[in-house]
């Protein structure tokens, strides 16, 4: 009989729905969140409550067969949208625990290679938006950012961003995610950040703002506009948080 796991969502969760895979020797064909768990005929489903204790074990052995690097591609293949993310994790620590380090060179295998292309698209969108990220100056003192990923990049460019403004305290908030990277000049963090409410803007970045957009217009040489191009190297998704550009 097939089974399903179903968790909390949580990495943590994740590394606990595995341990328990080992333990009972299963091997679930879906693990998923109960919202987007679909169960199908003669399925049993199983919930796997989420222990630390259980989670820390399996991320020594991880670390201990497939080294840093295979924890490495499985934390940020967690942070994919993939649907199924989760059960292609579970499959690829399930191989990486019998090939050891040699997972690393099975780049076609059919439980690696989803995590190769995961990790390539989380990487991709986290990497343009450290050029994509647009900082306003509240009345607080406080950078703000609104950024609106597919992939859950946050905890990937906050360090990015941290190191590059570490004189100034900022927030890059997540809008699809509901999270917030806040960083206070001591350190960064990640909180929680449903129904966010922010101060207003300060009294001079609406100028400031418009000063930017004029010398974006400025530069653009409009008989060597290419819509389609700029389209390509400039997502249109992202277009609604940048100051430059006008919807």
């Amino acid at each position: 009989m097939e089974i399903a796991y179903i968790y909390d969502g949580s990495f943590p969760g994740l590394l606990t729905a595995v341990f328990t895979a080992f333990e009972r020797r299963e091997q679930p064909c879906v693990i998923a969140e109960e919202d987007g768990l679909q169960v199908s005929f003669g399925q049993r489903v199983s919930r796997i409550q989420s222990r630390d204790d259980l989670a820390d074990r399996v991320e020594a052995g991880i670390r201990r067969k497939m080294g840093d690097e295979g924890y490495d591609n499985i934390w940020t293949a967690f942070l994919s949208c993939d649907t199924a993310k989760a059960v292609k994790i579970y499959r690829y620590i399930r191989l990486g625990m019998k090939l050891g380090v040699d997972i690393h060179s099975h780049i076609s295998h059919e439980d690696v290679l989803p995590i190769i292309n995961m990790n390539k698209y989380t990487g991709n969108e986290a990497h343009l938006l450290t050029g994509f990220v647009r900082f306003s100056l509240m009345e607080n003192g406080v950078y703000f950012a609104k950024i609106t990923p597919k992939n859950n990049v946050l905890p990937i460019i906050m360090p990015h961003f941290a190191d590059r403004y570490s004189d100034q305290p900022f927030l890059i908030f997540d809008r699809p995610h509901k999270l917030a990277g806040v960083f206070d000049l001591k350190g960064w963090y990640l909180v929680e950040a449903d129904g966010l409410t922010l101060p207003d803007i300060a009294e001079d970045e609406e100028q400031w703002r418009g000063l930017w957009r004029k010398f974006y217009n400025t530069i653009s040489i409009k008989e060597r506009a290419n819509h389609k191009l700029r389209r390509g190297h400039l997502p249109k998704r992202y277009w609604e948080n940048m100051t430059e550009i006008l919807l």
